[in-house]
């Protein structure tokens, strides 16, 4: 039997309910009711056998479920935006991207392949560095930020949310890795100033004045690399510690995880001469970093 994918208009319905957060607001984007919208992802949810969203007061959440599907729904309507955009028969237009090293690293260049599948033309330089590009001054088209977002003057895209917890080379100590986080008190601790270790100990229940981390990096790879090299436990970014856990460099210490106080966000100029293709890029990027998070 001949597979038959759901309809356009349903998966449009759930891609701008995923975007604004909202039944409301995607069916007044979508000029529907939002008994329509609801319907429609119903029946979603019925095919992909689970909830996509979770309901909350006036607006919903994207379910893990929920976030896998909009960062493949993503990248196939930027597919079929290149099919039918007359831009992709001009000359490609180069985009300057500001970003840390570190996101540069373990989240965008991996991606890049893929990205490229759906938008053949793309033209980027990436500025990598510590300090904030200058958008106004047109330092950088766009800036992938570690912020609390809210900056004066920019339009900026919440691109992804972070969670801590702590790993450890499993060579550290000669293997004796804590079972407990009170024998964190006897260890070495490595920290990030914007991801402090005071986040995780007190939802532990730890006094964090009372312990002093052996080793500041500002670097948030670097204190990945540290903790590798056995020179103490480091308080990862799960976005960017992934491929170490994988490999078996790092091991992951406790269950417990936290919120970073900061997320990754999209920033630029909204009268940007570029302002289409920013927004094309952002698109496509918020959707393989959705997939690529799951």
């Amino acid at each position: 039997m001949a597979f038959r994918p759901p309809s356009f208009s349903s998966i449009a319905a759930f891609e701008a309910a995923a975007r604004h957060g909202s039944f409301t607001a995607a069916a007044r984007e979508l000029n529907l009711t939002q008994s329509a919208v609801s319907h429609a992802i119903k029946g979603l949810e019925v095919r992909c056998g689970g909830p996509l969203f979770d309901r909350r007061g006036r607006g919903v959440v994207l379910t893990a479920a929920g976030r896998r599907l909009a960062g493949k729904v993503r990248l196939s309507m930027a597919l079929l935006g290149d099919a039918f955009d007359d831009r992709s028969r001009q000359a490609p237009e180069l985009l300057r991207i500001a970003t840390l090293a570190s996101f540069a690293a373990r989240i965008l260049l991996p991606l890049l392949a893929d990205m490229k599948q759906a938008w053949p033309d793309l033209r980027l330089e990436i500025l990598c560095g510590d300090a904030l590009a200058d958008i106004d001054s047109g330092e950088a088209d766009l800036a992938i930020r570690f912020g609390p977002g809210g900056w004066a003057g920019l339009h900026a895209v919440r691109l992804a949310d972070e969670w801590l917890f702590p790993v450890a080379s499993p060579s550290y100590r000669n293997g004796d890795l804590p079972s407990m986080p009170e024998e964190l008190a006897a260890c070495d601790l490595i920290s990030h100033p914007e991801s402090a270790w005071r986040l995780w100990l007190e939802t532990s229940g730890i006094d964090s004045d009372a312990i002093v981390p052996a080793l500041t990096v500002n670097d948030a790879v670097l204190i990945l690399e540290a903790a590798k090299a056995g020179l103490g436990i480091a308080l990862a970014r799960a976005t960017l510690v992934e491929t170490d856990l994988k490999a078996g460099s790092l091991v992951r210490l406790f269950d417990r995880k936290v919120p970073a106080e900061y997320s990754y966000w999209c920033v630029w100029n909204p009268s940007s001469p570029k302002r289409a293709s920013i927004e094309r890029f952002v698109d496509l990027l918020t959707g393989s970093v959705q997939a690529h998070l799951g």
